[in-house]
């Protein structure tokens, strides 16, 4: 018997579409209404009783785990020990909630959904305090500051949450305070951003 000859080469033409799917942002899900009524010992039919659907439930669920997250750096910069490096602690507080709350991290801050209005009286709120923290490392550009220290710390709660295999060398503690110093050490004749179209010296 001889076999058809398949001029496609659908092998590269899976790849292909593959590469250009993740083009896009992907999707990271709560786990499916089914799983969960499965846990409760009730039938998913249940579940729509209180969420119409997965989008509902998903939005209750982040509301809680990111209150969650802003009670406890709220909660730690309030009960830092006097001299503390404020900076450092709240650092210390996101990373710490990030590394414990693995699936609900993602959710947050590794998918492209918009912050919702539920969840939205929570952020400024959090906001507000970092911003405030970053006014000594960059009293000209405070709101910059402080999204280049949540790049940071979100690079190290997202770098040892997928790749927990690899040897670090310092602990996230370590690592937190590492860049906390290098940031406070910029000097200050020498801002963190620059006007655009501006050249480096």
């Amino acid at each position: 018997m001889v076999k058809r000859k398949d001029t496609r080469d659908l092998r590269s033409e899976l790849v292909a579409a593959a590469v250009a799917m993740l083009a896009e942002p992907q999707a990271v899900a709560v786990p499916s209404l089914r799983s969960i009524a499965r846990v409760c010992g009730v039938a998913p039919s249940a579940v729509y009783w209180h969420f119409p659907s997965e989008a509902d439930l998903r939005s209750a669920v982040l509301d809680v785990e990111y209150t969650s997250m802003v009670d406890v750096i709220e909660a730690a910069l309030d009960t830092a020990d006097k001299g503390a490096d404020r900076l450092v602690v709240a650092g210390d507080a996101y990373i710490s909630w990030g590394l414990a709350h693995p699936g609900a991290y993602q959710l947050l801050f590794e998918s492209g959904d918009e912050l919702a209005e539920t969840r939205a009286p929570h952020g400024p709120r959090l906001q507000a305090h970092i911003v405030e923290l970053a006014r000594g490392i960059d009293p000209e550009a405070a709101f910059a500051a402080a999204l280049l220290l949540w790049s940071a710390w979100h690079g190290i709660v997202s770098l040892r949450l997928h790749k927990n295999e690899w040897d670090w060398g310092m602990t996230a503690a370590q690592a937190n305070r590492r860049l906390v110093a290098a940031l406070v050490a910029t000097p200050r004749g020498e801002p963190l951003t620059r006007s655009p179209g501006a050249r480096p010296s």
